[in-house]
């Protein structure tokens, strides 16, 4: 009897061990390079991200799972078992991406990082560019960009003078920048009406130059490259160029993974959102710069 008794009560023991390892692997935090600092999250908390939020899974720990997802280009279903199961994730990742919800993100957080620099928070100036990146997937939308040579997806990005993205857009590779470039600046004056001028390249001459000025009283500036045999950075355009770099750094956007390219804007909008959270925090791009 007495053997039953101590065989119940060590079982009783390894259960609650069991029980608090479980809740303890669940609450833990910075489990790798890419998840959150508390510095970080505190410029997130408060925003239409957390709103009415209900789940039993820590929104951080939901939140962490998908910058990982974008850092280290793995598939859904190698996601670290620290984190809740890829099902869960990617259902938060598609119904925040419906919400719009890493775009405005983004926004409040370009106004911060320019009250930090000292700077207005509204941007009056701006530079758009393009790239364009192959698909992985058959199944995926995609088009060929005949300049380029590259079957995929172009992603449209506008940036302040210091390379924050106010505004993003991901189209088939097929469709030229002067196209794609007049419904990125529509989208773009919703948020930042006081833009007044955007630099741009040769691929956007012709009748966007016009239209952008009649339509929305923006100043379409096109700017040359003074090209001497070496990569000489566009005056004034050049941080746009610096902000593709930065967003070659995720894995995921390295090549186009996402079957839709509304799925793709959102990858590459969450970039955004870490690229701007480390330079409020002044974090050292460890993930960034690691091979």
């Amino acid at each position: 009897m007495r053997n039953e008794h101590q065989s119940d009560a060590q079982a009783f023991i390894l259960c609650g061990l069991f029980k608090y390892m479980h809740k303890h692997k669940q609450t833990q935090r910075n489990m790798y390079l890419t998840d959150l600092t508390d510095a970080q999250k505190e410029y997130i908390k408060g925003t239409i991200l957390m709103d009415n939020w209900r789940s039993k899974y820590d929104f951080f720990l939901i939140l962490d799972a998908i910058i990982y997802i974008d850092v280290s280009g793995c598939q859904w279903r190698l996601l670290p078992e620290e984190y809740p199961k890829w099902q869960t994730v990617y259902y938060y990742f598609r119904r925040w991406g419906a919400m719009d919800a890493f775009s405005e993100l983004e926004d409040s957080l370009v106004e911060k990082v320019r009250l930090r620099r000292g700077e207005s928070p509204h941007p009056t100036i701006g530079a758009i560019d393009s790239e364009s990146s192959r698909s992985a997937l058959p199944r995926s939308q995609k088009g060929f960009d005949g300049n380029k040579k590259v079957k995929g997806v172009k992603r449209n990005i506008i940036t302040d003078k210091d390379g924050d993205i106010l505004e993003a857009s991901t189209t088939p590779a097929n469709i030229h920048d002067s196209k794609s470039a007049y419904a990125l600046v529509a989208m773009l004056v919703v948020a930042f009406p006081w833009i007044r001028r955007i630099y741009a390249d040769r691929g956007y001459r012709g009748n966007f130059i016009e239209e952008a000025k009649h339509d929305f009283g923006i100043d379409i500036e096109i700017t040359h490259s003074n090209y001497s045999g070496q990569f000489v950075p566009a005056k004034k355009r050049w941080v746009v160029e610096r902000t593709f770099a930065w967003l070659e750094n995720f894995r995921r956007l390295c090549r186009n993974y996402e079957e839709t390219t509304e799925s793709s804007n959102e990858m590459l909008m969450v970039a955004a959102v870490v690229i701007t959270l480390r330079k409020l925090t002044s974090v050292n791009n460890r993930f960034l710069t690691s091979s």
